[in-house]
């Protein structure tokens, strides 16, 4: 069980924003996406999800085109994190969680849904926030209630046998330095717990080394490399893509690398 991206490339016009990228999200992976601005992560992120078609190539889910999925059906497999997200009500922030169990509103117990709530709620720290109005928060107050969205909506049901996707367009944007290990590691408890494939689009090398099983490094729409964390984060690879210089330091007793950059 796998969402795959075969052979994706689009264009807009004249400007090519992807080019023949290859991609396998697997359950209870954590994939990292790494690349310069502009280097077309959020526009893999919406041809993975489904809301843009590819140009070329196709994504599968399951080995079925996404495109043939319903979108309830789809609702049930995947949830997607934004960069930014308006709303023109002023719904409260747990209405806002609460949304991520509309796929599962007829298929579980009014407690059930309440308990996934609460749980999303806690994993992401915004159970303070509850009663609050979504449109008076803060940009980091509403990055962490659309996070325990998706995580409500991707808890599923208890039964349920089919993997669930998660999919974050920079998730770190906007917190604080403790919030933003908060959310990958709430993110990463995802995968464990419920054996679901994650993708974050990042910019910290060192929280992608830190919580990602697997990075994928694009640049100017193509993909550079991809696979496991500790063999993809070469600092000569990372030096070229992002044009600066990136040095690996490592940490006596312990197993982790920092990397820093300089001009």
């Amino acid at each position: 069980m796998t969402l795959k991206a075969n052979s994706i490339s689009v264009r807009i016009g004249q400007s090519l924003l992807l080019q023949d990228i290859n991609l396998e999200l697997k359950p209870g992976r954590f994939l990292g996406i790494l690349g310069p601005n502009g280097a077309g992560k959020s526009t893999l992120l919406k041809i993975l999800s489904g809301e843009m078609s590819p140009t070329h190539g196709s994504v599968e889910l399951d080995q079925i085109p996404l495109k043939r999925f319903k979108e309830d059906a789809l609702a049930k497999r995947r949830a997607v994190m934004p960069q930014a997200s308006q709303l023109a009500f002023p719904f409260s922030a747990r209405a806002v969680v609460a949304m991520g169990r509309w796929p599962y509103e007829s298929l579980c117990t009014p407690f059930a849904n309440q308990k996934a709530i609460e749980k999303a709620m806690a994993l992401s720290d915004v159970r303070h926030l509850a009663e609050r109005s979504y449109s008076v928060l803060s940009g980091g107050e509403k990055q962490r209630v659309q996070l325990a969205r998706a995580l409500a909506q991707t808890m599923g049901r208890a039964e349920d046998q089919e993997a669930k996707y998660l999919l974050l367009d920079e998730p770190t944007a906007g917190l604080d330095i403790a919030h933003q290990h908060a959310v990958l590691k709430a993110a990463r408890q995802q995968c464990n717990k419920h054996n679901t494939a994650t993708l974050a689009i990042l910019h910290d090398l060192n929280q992608a080394a830190l919580y990602c099983d697997d990075i994928a490094i694009i640049s100017n729409g193509s993909l550079v490399n991809v696979g496991p964390t500790k063999v993809v984060m070469d600092t000569e690879i990372l030096s070229k893509t992002f044009n600066c210089k990136v040095t690996k330091i490592h940490e006596p007793h312990s197993t982790l690398a920092i990397f820093t950059t300089s001009l």
